[in-house]
C-alpha cells in the first residue's frame, strides 16, 4: 500500500474558479494537505486530509478517469448545493497527478451499499416475518426517498439513482453521493419522475429481489406510475405504506375514511376509481365480507352490528374501507396483536390500502 502525499496544492482553493477547464484545478473547503492511500484497481481509497488549523479528518477518495474531468466538477458543483441528512457533500475535488485520476473526497465511508447488503443478508432478512421490510431496511428507504425529493426541491438532478456505485453506507445508514445535474422548467417533469425510477430500479435490482413478495411488488409498481405529475409521484412515494409500521398501516385506513366521510380534502380521484371499477377485484361473488376473516376481525366485524341491521355491505367498497377503519380503531379491545391482525387484512385484501393511497 503506498501513501501519496499532494503538499500544499490545496491553498487558497475557495479563489478558484469554477469557469477553469484546467485538469489541475482545485475545488473545495481550505485544506493544505491530503494523503490517500493507493491501491489499484480500487473503487475507492481511504485517506486523510489536514485543515489549515492542524486539524485531521478521515475521509474516502473516490476515483475518476482523466476523460472525466468535467463530471468531477460538476459532482462537486451540485452536490455542494444540497444540504440533506443522507446526502454526503464533498470536502473537494482535485486532480492527483501520481495516479493519474481525478479524486472527489468525502467523509470517511464503510462500505459501499452493493458491498454491505450481502454481509447484511448474512445475519438478517429484508423481509421480517409479517411480510413487511426489516426495520432497518424500510427506515433506510424511507430516509432515501426523501432525500431524493429533497435534491429535487434543492433544484437539482442525481442522474444515476440506478447505479449502486452511488451509494454508501455508514454506521449502517445509508446516504447518497455523486449528484450530477440540474433542473431546469422544460425537463422537470420527465427528469425528476427518472431519477425516482431509477431510484425503483436500483431497490428491485439489489436490495429487494424476492419477485414473488407482494408487498415488495405493490410498492415498486409506484415508481412504474404513468399519468402522474412528478409532484404527484413524489408525494404517493413519502406517504408509501411499504416502509410504515403495522400500526401505521392500519391507522391509514383510518385516515382515509375519516378524510373521505368528512370531505378534508379532494377525494375526486378516488371516486372515480371507485365508480371506474378499479377494486371491483376485491367484491367476490358474495361479497367482500364473504371470506374467511379468523377469530378477532370476526369480533370487530360484529362490533355493535347485527345480522337483522347488518352495518356492513359486501357489495361496496365504501364499506370496506369502512371495516378497516373500524379494524384499527377496536382490534385493542379483543386483546388483538397489530401486527398479526394487519397481516391478515393484508392477506384478505392485498393491496388495498396501497391502491386507496394511490388515488386518494
Amino acid at each position: 500500500m503506498e501513501v501519496l502525499p499532494e503538499q500544499d496544492v490545496l491553498t487558497k482553493i475557495l479563489q478558484k474558479k469554477l469557469e477553469n477547464t484546467d485538469q489541475n484545478t482545485v475545488l473545495g473547503a481550505s485544506i493544505v494537505e491530503y494523503q490517500l492511500h493507493y491501491i489499484s484497481g480500487s473503487p475507492c481509497y481511504k485517506g486523510t486530509i489536514i485543515f489549515q488549523n492542524g486539524d485531521t479528518k478521515d475521509v474516502s477518495f473516490i476515483p475518476f478517469d482523466t476523460a472525466e474531468g468535467e463530471k468531477v466538477r460538476d459532482i462537486y458543483t451540485y452536490s455542494t448545493n444540497i444540504c440533506d441528512e443522507r446526502v454526503l457533500r464533498p470536502w473537494y475535488v482535485s486532480y492527483c497527478e501520481n495516479i493519474s485520476q481525478h479524486i472527489i473526497c468525502y467523509d470517511r465511508f464503510h462500505d459501499f451499499l452493493k458491498d454491505w447488503l450481502p454481509m447484511w443478508n448474512i445475519k438478517n432478512s429484508v423481509k421480517d416475518t409479517y411480510g413487511l421490510p426489516h426495520s432497518v431496511i424500510k427506515t433506510q428507504i424511507s430516509k432515501l426517498l426523501k432525500s431524493v425529493n429533497n435534491i429535487h426541491e434543492s433544484g437539482l438532478l442525481h442522474l444515476s439513482l440506478s447505479d449502486i456505485s452511488n451509494y454508501v453506507v455508514i454506521n449502517n445508514n445509508w446516504y447518497i453521493i455523486n449528484v450530477g445535474g440540474n433542473l431546469n422548467q422544460s425537463n422537470r417533469q420527465s427528469m425528476v419522475i427518472q431519477d425516482f425510477q431509477n431510484f425503483g430500479s436500483m431497490l428491485k435490482n439489489h436490495v429487494l429481489l424476492d419477485t414473488s413478495w407482494q408487498e415488495r411488488n405493490d410498492f415498486l409498481n409506484i415508481f412504474a406510475s404513468t399519468n402522474v405529475s412528478s409532484n404527484r409521484l413524489a408525494q404517493i412515494l413519502l406517504d408509501n405504506v411499504f416502509t410504515k409500521s403495522s400500526y401505521d398501516r392500519l391507522q391509514m385506513f383510518s385516515k382515509i375514511h375519516h378524510g373521505w366521510k368528512a370531505h378534508s380534502r379532494n377525494c375526486s380521484m378516488l371516486k372515480n376509481a371507485i365508480f371506474s371499477k378499479k377494486f371491483d377485484h376485491y367484491i367476490t361473488n358474495n361479497g367482500w365480507d364473504s371470506v374467511d376473516m379468523g377469530k378477532l376481525l370476526c369480533k370487530v366485524y360484529w362490533h355493535n352490528n347485527s345480522i337483522e341491521k347488518n352495518k356492513y355491505n359486501g357489495q361496496q367498497i365504501t364499506s370496506l374501507m369502512k371495516f378497516c377503519r373500524n379494524v384499527f380503531e377496536h382490534y385493542h379491545q379483543y386483546g388483538g396483536n397489530v401486527n398479526l391482525i394487519e397481516k391478515k387484512v393484508r392477506q384478505l385484501w392485498p393491496g388495498f390500502l396501497e391502491t386507496l393511497l394511490y388515488y386518494y
